[in-house]
């Protein structure tokens, strides 16, 4: 489910996993919600796994989310009942339970984690070559 929503590539950065290094991600954390439904889960660098850590990310990345649940729903993906149970039938259903349970997951933890600092992966030449070396 995860490996083929953007064709393999890390949730957070955009940049393709290699073989052996894709991590399961809750994008709001699992110590606050306390499951594992896959409307949650997404597909990462081990690196960009462990960077983002159990910290509740930006608001960009629960904007994705949301556009990644939708993308698997339209796509007629096996999971689309399992979410739309989750989630509600409609977009703005869907939608206003995802921004829901982040505005609850931000009165627990009030900061954010915006993504790798001052780092644009698709031109930043560093952060490419720092990939392919973790990719080896």
């Amino acid at each position: 489910m995860l490996h083929g929503y953007r064709a393999g590539r890390c949730f957070y950065c955009g940049e393709p996993i290699g073989a052996g290094d894709g991590h399961v991600d809750h994008v709001i954390p699992r110590q606050l919600l306390m499951h594992d439904e896959p409307w949650n889960l997404v597909l990462a660098h081990g690196f960009c796994n462990a960077q983002k850590s159990d910290a509740l990310v930006g608001d960009t990345y629960i904007e994705a989310l949301v556009d990644r649940n939708e993308h698997l729903i339209a796509s007629n993906h096996p999971l689309k009942r399992h979410i739309v149970a989750q989630l509600g039938a409609t977009p703005g259903q869907r939608r206003r339970a995802v921004l829901g349970t982040y505005g609850d997951a931000k009165l627990v933890i009030p900061y954010t984690w915006g993504g790798l600092r001052g780092v644009v992966p698709r031109t930043d030449p560093f952060y490419e070559a720092v990939m392919r070396s973790l990719e080896r």
